[in-house]
């Protein structure tokens, strides 16, 4: 992984295991499951719905990605937030 990486100039960001926190797709799990949650769908399609709604809200904001960024990595990548 980190030869093939390298090759592709992609920098990895290693994560302590078991952080959550510091897993920016957790974030992203815990918004859906909010707006799922505020819907409560009582089928298959209204939770289908539901998951769509949140991606959608989601899209609309990176304010989400780019706090994980600030706050977690280092310079070189916060110039993805400008």
């Amino acid at each position: 992984m980190k030869k093939k990486a390298e090759k592709l100039n992609i920098s990895l960001v290693y994560l302590p295991p078991y952080s959550p926190d510091l897993n920016p797709i957790e974030n992203i799990w815990k918004s859906v499951k909010r707006v799922v949650s505020e819907r409560s769908p009582l089928n298959m399609e209204e939770l289908n719905e539901a998951i769509a709604e949140a991606f959608k809200k989601l899209t609309k904001s990176i304010s989400s990605a780019k706090n994980w960024i600030e706050k977690f990595l280092d310079n070189k990548f916060k110039m993805l937030c400008t």
